[in-house]
């Protein structure tokens, strides 16, 4: 084996540097030219698309200036695309040639530039509110195809929910709550059903209608916790996803199971017992003895939860570091959930999200949807 002192350091990168033709004049772009041309079909369709003529004369100067191989190194065989954006409306769209692409974006994207925005976007404010910079543990806005709605403080810093039809310029506020708003979600982007919990764990959902010009909002669970709850900010509010059924007359019908998180247990509520067993809001919490199912088991705070697509498990991460997958069976007078499995994943350490990863379109009857 040679030494480093038999290397020809120089030698060596002169050669390099010939096989790659970075001295020749022209050869540049011309070698771009012609490798834009060969790799057009690296991601199909999309780049001869855009090799096809989309780009104009000034764009094609800045994509040859833009696609030059950065990585002289000798392990590296594939060839890299640094893509420099200009920061105005002269460039609208570069081909990638490469698998390995860097983007750099314009000083004038800098928060602090002076720039001038575009004047091919249009950007009209709906809505502005500052919130109290501080950590929030749940959402403070909640968004459906047809509804924006965010939590705001009032007079008297009284809790509120802002509702704002995203098709005409209606809103209305929704009042009621016990300290400040904690978490508030949409059942899915096509519902009218609007789920809010407060930090003395009060639950309300609420139907939202638009009728002409006025949005209707009409309470339709109002579950209230006895005076003396303690407040407390870390509640939240998970609602079952919503899987379309091409039967379904209603689609609010199937988004009826969610699950609330407090500070040593998490709840499942079933909607539809609940409308079914009252008429007349707010119900007593401690009076209810049907649609609830309530999960203990984890040593410290229950930091995140998640409901399967089927409505039959709820995953629970605690603080404790640990995951638990509970059976949840609601209409058979479930007393005491069964945990199911657990995990203990990142060494311990609190898990702040969960996520089921099953495909909705397309069950597997043999496969249960949580595994």
């Amino acid at each position: 084996m040679a030494s480093n002192s038999d290397i020809d350091i120089e030698g060596a990168t002169q050669h390099l540097r010939d096989i790659l033709k970075l001295d020749c004049p022209g050869s540049s772009a011309d070698a771009q030219s012609s490798d834009g041309q060969r790799k057009l079909s690296f991601n199909g369709e999309l780049n001869g698309l855009l090799g096809a003529g989309l780009l104009g004369s000034a764009d094609r100067s800045v994509m040859s200036e833009s696609t030059r191989p950065i990585s002289t190194d000798l392990s590296s065989v594939q060839e890299s695309q640094r893509i420099c954006l200009t920061g105005d409306d002269g460039t609208t769209c570069i081909p990638i040639t490469s698998s390995n692409v860097e983007i750099v974006a314009s000083q004038d994207s800098s928060i602090n530039s002076k720039a001038r925005g575009s004047n091919k976007v249009k950007i009209q404010p709906v809505a502005k509110y500052d919130w109290e910079h501080k950590y929030y543990y749940g959402r403070l806005i909640a968004v459906s195809n047809s509804f924006l709605a965010y939590a705001i403080r009032g007079a008297n810093s009284h809790a509120m929910i802002r509702v704002l039809s995203l098709d005409f310029n209606e809103r209305t506020l929704l009042k009621g709550f016990t300290g400040a708003v904690t978490d508030l979600a949409f059942a899915h982007l096509d519902s009218s059903l609007l789920g809010c919990v407060d930090e003395a764990g009060n639950l309300m959902v609420w139907q939202l209608t638009l009728t002409g010009s006025k949005i209707l909002d009409q309470i339709v669970v109002h579950v209230q916790r006895p005076e003396d709850t303690p407040l407390n900010s870390h509640r939240r509010l998970i609602w079952c996803p919503f899987i379309l059924d091409d039967n379904e007359e209603n689609q609010d019908d199937v988004s009826q199971t969610l699950a609330l998180l407090h500070e040593d247990r998490a709840e499942v509520w079933d909607i539809e017992v609940l409308r079914a067993n009252h008429s007349i809001w707010p119900v007593d919490a401690t009076e209810l003895k049907e649609g609830l199912i309530t999960v203990k088991g984890h040593t410290q705070r229950v930091s995140e939860g998640a409901l399967s697509p089927d409505g039959t498990v709820l995953a629970t991460a605690s603080h404790d570091g640990y995951i638990k997958f509970w059976q949840i069976y609601i209409e058979g007078g479930q007393d005491k959930p069964r945990c199911l499995h657990e995990l203990r994943p990142h060494g311990g350490r609190p898990v702040s999200c969960l996520l089921f990863c099953d495909n909705h379109k397309r069950q597997d009857p043999e496969v249960p949807f949580w595994r």
